[in-house]
């Protein structure tokens, strides 16, 4: 589908704010657009037409989505796109790149949509991708920021530190 071209940046929404702070989709969207290709990828309906990251934050923002610096609050997301809810999230933290992977591979394959963490031992560095599937050892991703599409040769697995799981309807 188009979503796996969806990029935070150079695109018709990046420069739609994210709740009440001066940053954008550009910016520090790269979680929310996430969110919204993997809403996309799992085929809910959705009320938001067009569906697409900037329809999404622009609900988000009318539905309380966003802390004070943009933080995004989970509970939204089912609020706007009652179909996608936020399960959970996994600490990756200290684990070998094997539990890892067993991890990602053992939530995809019970039917969950994972966004993960890949710079989360970065001090000040955030960034989230929207996993695809796993094939062997490789995650397939899809990568807000780049073209990259396989996690572990794009991001350091030392620095992927986290995944947040949701389930379609």
């Amino acid at each position: 589908g188009e979503y796996v071209n969806w990029r935070q940046g150079g695109q018709s929404w990046s420069n739609i704010r994210i709740g009440n702070t001066s940053s954008t989709i550009g910016n520090i969207g790269c979680l929310v657009t996430s969110i919204a290709i993997l809403i996309e990828k799992s085929g809910v309906n959705t009320t938001i037409v067009p569906f697409n990251p900037g329809t999404f934050v622009e609900a988000l923002n009318k539905n309380g989505g966003f802390d004070g610096k943009g933080n995004l609050y989970y509970a939204p997301i089912s609020k706007v796109v009652p179909n996608f809810q936020y399960v959970g999230n996994v600490n990756l933290r200290g684990k070998s790149r094997a539990e890892k992977l067993l991890l990602i591979n053992q939530y995809s394959s019970q039917g969950y949509y994972l966004t993960i963490e890949v710079k989360g031992a970065t001090q000040g560095s955030q960034h989230w991708v929207a996993m695809m599937s796993v094939n062997g050892n490789n995650v397939n991703i899809v990568d807000p920021a780049s073209d990259k599409t396989d996690l572990w040769s794009a991001y350091e697995w030392g620095k992927t530190t986290q995944f947040n799981y949701f389930k379609a309807n």
